[in-house]
């Protein structure tokens, strides 16, 4: 059987809604004030999230910040 590469997700909840985040992108789903869930994505800045820097703790921590 090949081996096959990990995929790491993550969420966590905002107000109204969810947040989750995987290695290429993020999506928020939050309900609007009708009742209708509402679906926001954008692709996450590969040259921060898997650059040299990206394993380094303290700096990864850094660059996470200023992303923000």
């Amino acid at each position: 059987m090949p081996q096959q590469k990990e995929i790491n997700y993550g969420g966590q909840a905002v107000i109204e809604g969810v947040m989750m985040r995987g290695s290429k992108a993020l999506a928020v789903a939050v309900r609007n004030p009708q009742g209708e869930i509402v679906i926001h994505t954008e692709p996450l800045n590969a040259r921060i999230y898997g650059g040299s820097l990206a394993k380094i703790p303290f700096l990864r921590g850094l660059t996470l910040l200023w992303d923000a």
